[in-house]
This record gives structure tokens, sequence and C-alpha cells, in this order.
């Protein structure tokens, strides 16, 4: 009752600044400032030097995490520290708002037993999509619809129409954030590779003006894959050879994902389907099953764990080793490899470009590039955060606006990164953000948390590339999901924040 009230009384304060003229001669200033037309922030109003506390993901976790927030003054000269601090300053300027950020590696973890005693001090978490978002059942965040305008150009529409499965949203990613660009599926592609083939510039011509023009599908992807693959000088398919794909077992998911089919999806009545047993998903699959499992056109990263000089525990670094080494066409991997790559010390000359995941076919209207669930992030509000409400809502209001130079920084260095000199990789890039997908079923991953579950389906019948059982082996794992996502929609209907 305690936090309704102050929430009630938040809301009428909140409304009160945003719509009344404000008589101090600071807030004047504010409105002349941010005046300019239909392109103007919406709202005014002065908070005179009020903090609010972000608790985010670590710098050792991803690189933007803190800085995305907060520049260090370790890299004054950096693009995207300088676009971070002018916006700051001019959020502070303006409005009388500072950030001050914490982190850590989960911050939702670190933060869990703190607001769920009434003790946290922070105003906004900031964490991975699966981990913000299988917390709302715990009633750790507040619904935004009644804080934030959801309709504002500036929050990613697909994160608060996907990421809920009643009719709250918890949850909004977009302009204010970094890490939720970094962390999106994408294709990158060999340049020398493309440019040196005469069947594929023959046949294909421009592979930029093709996913212009909507036609790089499942069926032009695996053609070029068949181009290209040839195996080692011993006639071996293996860690030497050249693939066209080069992937893993969950790229099988996010091939999936990219015809449109998410592994659950909510409708507009408030139901969730579970999509593996439709018809649509099942053909979806068999084409992306021909070209997973045949292996004299993909490589995948399980395959290939210890091999070469680049090791790791799952494969993924013998995976971008073959890519960097010239071994592959393409990379199924995630748009924070693109720095990665760069800042290698293996092939400084190595040239490759970036692609969408590809369409199922020319009758789709969309790409769909998934995020990566354990990484790409989303803001939330705690419910512990009771004072600061009203400034917490203006200030997430603010970062999403005020922070286009920092977007664009990001583009900048990304797009640096790669030595480009034409617009066609930022042409992609737009693409790729523009379309970003999110799999509710992928996030929860429901079903036996300690065999297969929903996440691992399509995972698990892609290792056994010699038949494809996914019609048997769904039927063979539905009743537990189904199980165990009702008891999730229930918790839903259950939340009181």
């Amino acid at each position: 009752m305690k936090r309704f009230l102050l929430l009630l009384l938040s809301l009428i304060v909140f409304s009160a600044c945003f719509l009344a003229a404000c008589d101090c001669e600071k807030a004047k200033e504010t409105s002349a400032a941010v005046s300019g037309g239909e392109d103007a922030f919406p709202y005014s109003g002065y908070f005179d030097g009020k903090t609010i506390q972000i608790f985010t993901v670590s710098t050792a976790r991803h690189p933007y995490g803190e800085l995305q927030f907060a520049p260090n003054s370790e890299l004054a000269g950096n693009y995207i520290n300088d676009a971070v601090a002018k916006r700051n300053n001019k959020i502070e300027e303006l409005y009388g708002l500072k950030i001050k950020v914490s982190s850590a590696n989960n911050p939702v973890q670190e933060a869990r037993n703190m607001i769920m005693s009434d003790l946290c001090e922070y105003d906004i978490i900031v964490d991975s999509v699966d981990n913000m978002v299988t917390s709302v059942t715990d009633n750790l965040f507040w619904s935004l619809d009644d804080l934030l305008d959801l309709d504002n150009k500036w929050w990613d529409k697909s994160s608060i129409d996907s990421l809920t499965l009643n009719d709250k949203h918890y949850f909004v990613a977009g302009d204010a954030l970094i890490t939720d660009d970094d962390n999106i599926y994408l294709t990158l592609f060999n340049k020398k590779m493309y440019a040196e083939n005469s069947s594929l510039q023959g046949t294909y011509g421009d592979i930029y003006q093709l996913v212009r023009d909507g036609k790089f599908t499942y069926d032009v992807f695996y053609q070029m894959c068949k181009v290209v693959s040839h195996p080692d000088d011993n006639g071996e398919w293996g860690f030497y050879a050249t693939y066209g794909n080069l992937s893993h077992a969950y790229g099988a998911t996010i091939m999936v994902n990219g015809a449109g089919i998410a592994l659950a999806s909510k409708n507009e009545d408030g139901t969730v389907t579970l999509n593996p047993g439709t018809e649509r998903a099942i053909t979806v699959f068999d084409k992306v099953y021909q070209i997973m499992s045949d292996k004299s056109v993909t490589q995948r990263a399980e395959l290939i764990i210890g091999q070469g000089t680049k090791t790791s525990k799952y494969g993924f670094a013998e995976l971008e080793a073959m890519f960097e080494s010239g071994r592959g066409l393409f990379y199924n991997t995630t748009s924070s490899s693109i720095t990665l790559l760069k800042q290698s010390k293996t092939n400084r000359d190595f040239d490759f470009g970036v692609l969408p995941i590809p369409k199922y076919d020319e009758n789709q209207e969309n790409y769909y590039c998934a995020v990566n669930r354990y990484q790409s992030a989303v803001i939330g509000i705690p419910i512990t955060n009771d004072e600061n409400l009203e400034a917490t809502a203006f200030l997430l209001e603010a970062l999403g606006y005020y922070s286009k130079e920092v977007t664009e920084a990001y583009y900048k260095i990304t797009l640096q990164l790669q030595a480009v000199t034409e617009d066609n990789d930022a042409d992609m890039l737009d693409i790729i953000y523009s379309s970003r997908f999110y799999d509710i079923g992928a996030i929860y991953g429901w079903g036996n948390p300690t065999g297969l579950n929903l996440v691992g389906l399509y995972s698990y019948v892609i290792a056994n590339d010699s038949e494809n059982t996914v019609v048997s082996t769904w039927d063979s794992i539905k009743d537990s999901v189904e199980e165990s996502m009702q008891r999730t929609i229930e918790a839903y209907r259950n939340n009181l924040t």
C-alpha cells in the first residue's frame, strides 16, 4: 500500500511537472533550450541536482556496459566516451539531473535480495534480457506503462511488445543503450572471397544490393555456400577445410528466428503460442536443417573444440579463427564480434562485411535478427524506487532523446574498425538494428531445467545430422514445456507491479 500511494503521488507530481508551466528561471531556460519544433524534446522540468543511480553490467562483461551511461576520464578522445560526456553534461545543465553508475557482472542477481528486502538504492537496473525478463514474476520491477511514453521513437518497439506475457510492459531498449545493439545476431562475410569468386559475382552481383532487394534468402545463402566450400589438402572436411557457413548448433534457432518465427510468441488476445509444432515452423526448420546438417557446407563450433591454436570451451574461438584465416564465406555471430575481429592481431588485413540473417524466402517482408539473450541488455526500474520515480522516468526519456550522438559515435567506431570506405555496411547495420527480434520462448527456455527444453530443441536436432527428428523430439518435450509455460503465465497474472 505504501508503494502504491507513493507511486500515485509520484505520478501526480510527474504529470503536473510535465503539463504545467514552471515559474522558475531555470525552467524557462530549459524550455527555450529544448524548443525547436516538432522534433524537440517534448518534456520540461528541473530537478536541482538530483542524482539517479544506475546499476549496470560491468566493463569486464561488456566494454560498453558502464560507458554507455558515464564517461571514463581515461578514455578522453574516444568517440563514445566524449559523446556520453557531452550528453550527460547537457542533461545536467538543462534539467538538473546527475547520473551515478555502479556495476556488476550480473546486476539483477546482486540486486534481487536488496529489492525483495526493500533495501535497494538503485533507481535503474540494466542487465541482459534473460536475467531481467525472468525476474518479472518475482515482482522486482515496476510496469513502465504509466511512467514512460512507450510510443516515443527512441524506444525499441520490439522489446516493448515482445518481452511480456501480460498487458504490462516492464522493460525498454533503444537509443538510451548501446548494449542492445552490440549483441544482435548477424552474418559476417569474407569480402575478398566473395569478390574473387566469379561464379558468385556473375550469379548474384552486388551482395549488398541483393540484401536491399530482399533476395538474401535461405536458398541463395545455401547455393553460395556450396560454391565456395571445399575439403582440405587431404580431402577431409574438418578444421582446415573451407566452408560457406561457419556457425554453431544454436545457429539453427537464429536462422528460424530469421524467418520471423519465435519458439513462443504472444498473441493479440494475450495467449501464448508454442511454435515448434506449427506447420510453418516445421517447414522453415526443414530448410534450416538441410543447411546446418550439411557438413560439406557448414562447420559448427561444437565440432571443432580444441582444434588449432586458438581454443575455447565451446569452439567459438576456433570458429572465429577459421573465419579470420579465410576458410569461411559466412560467419553466424553477434555484432560484438566486429570489434573483436578488428582488434585481433592475427590478421589485420582481413576484410569482412556485414549482412543480416537471411530471410526464409522473397515473400518474407522483413529481415529478422535475434538478440543474444545472454548479453543484449534492457532497462528496468526496481520497485524499491519510490521517491525518485518522477526523476528516473524523466532521465530515461532524456537519455533516449539525447543519445543520438552516442549512437552515431558507436556507429563511427564500429564502422571505422571495419575500415569502411563506403556506406554499404552502414546500411546493413541499419537494417540489422531495425530488425531486432526477441524470442520469449528462447528467453524462458521452458521445460526440463536439467534436460532437453524449449531453447535447446533445434540445437539438439541439429546435433543428429543424419536425420531431422524435430517433430518427434518436439512431441517428446511438448507437455513439460507447456506445463512450465503455464506456470510462468500464471505468475504474470499475479504480478502486482
